[in-house]
């Protein structure tokens, strides 16, 4: 058991009261809304998130130029970050081409994806999820774990998919095995277009996690309909240890879904990291360096992100009357 497997698993313990936040922005969220971004200022930008205490970060994709125009800059992005010690960057990989593209760099673990949603998949991947599993995958995982990369692996549609409806636990259950088996050492289980509930997401979790297995189990929330931040929480007491969140909750729109305004997608990561430490959850984010990435985001965005915290401050901040309500025009009357 190689040592990426052999920790797998630990950071979703009930005992284990520290979460890992996994921020996504860089890959899922700074291409869209800073288009025209270059590859400096995206670099930049990363080597920020890795002083804030983050200890994951997606941070490229080796998609193809024809399909994503904006961020085919994976290799140069990785060769120019400081890499910080602790810190894991991960890269996306859409296929067996954009695996060898990862493996001459200097990234540390590659994304895959998977939907449970065989239409889904097919939509989104253009393949079947029979396909996806029997002939794309196995390769992607071979080649990875030959050249020493953990694999993280995105199951989208794992709480319903927009086309066929509510995916049963069983086969939800039977992908995480399958995963598992080729390889995978953390499964995202993802709620690609926001149709979970925190009382779906407790029974869903319950099952996978009852089953013990040597693999990570991550969440992937969408605030489509306002419930992502409730999810977390749900996620949290079921067992859940690691979650995915982007700055600002800067995202793109998933392909299979209506438009819909930045926001509606990413948990902002200052909003969801403030919460588990108001809670006495730590997290071991250093939050001034966090918002300070904010602002940063802001600057290149050229716009204000969704993220409530850098406007409306830290809860323990919060001291005092405001200067404009100590006087009340009916009390000095």
């Amino acid at each position: 058991m190689n040592e990426n497997r052999a920790s797998a698993g630990k950071s979703f313990r009930k005992n284990d009261a520290q979460v890992t936040i996994v921020e996504v922005s860089p890959r899922d969220g700074l291409p869209e809304i800073c288009k025209g971004l270059s590859t400096t200022d995206k670099i930049k930008y990363i080597n920020k998130l890795s002083e804030t205490g983050l200890r994951k970060i997606e941070c490229a994709s080796f998609m193809h130029p024809r399909l994503l125009p904006l961020g085919y800059d994976a290799e140069k992005l990785i060769t120019g970050i400081s890499k910080k010690q602790g810190v894991t960057y991960v890269g996306l990989v859409p296929n067996e081409i954009g695996c060898r593209r990862a493996m001459i760099t200097q990234i540390d673990e590659i994304l895959i994806l998977i939907s449970a949603s065989d239409t889904f998949n097919k939509l989104n991947i253009g393949r079947t999820l029979k396909e996806s599993l029997n002939k794309m995958l196995p390769s992607i995982l071979d080649t990875a774990v030959k050249n020493s990369r953990s694999v993280r692996a995105y199951m989208m549609t794992a709480f319903g998919c927009p086309y066929t409806g509510k995916i049963s636990p069983e086969d939800i259950v039977q992908l995480v095995l399958k995963l598992s088996y080729m390889g995978a050492s953390e499964v995202v289980l993802v709620d690609s277009t926001g149709m979970a509930n925190p009382r779906s997401v407790q029974a869903m979790l319950r099952v996978l996690l009852d089953l013990q297995l040597d693999i990570n189990l991550a969440v992937h929330f969408h605030n489509t309909r306002g419930a992502a931040i409730a999810n977390c929480m749900a996620a949290y007491d079921a067992g859940i240890r690691v979650f995915d969140t982007s700055l600002g909750g800067m995202s793109a729109t998933p392909y299979g879904v209506s438009e819909m305004d930045v926001g509606s997608w990413n948990v902002p990561t200052e909003d969801l990291v403030h919460l588990f430490e108001e809670m006495g959850i730590p997290t071991g984010v250093d939050l001034e360096k966090l918002l300070d990435c904010v602002r940063m985001a802001e600057q290149m965005a050229r716009m204000r992100l969704p993220g409530h915290l850098l406007r409306a401050g830290k809860s323990s901040q919060i001291v005092g009357v405001p200067k404009h309500l100590q006087r009340h025009p009916i009390m000095d009357q």
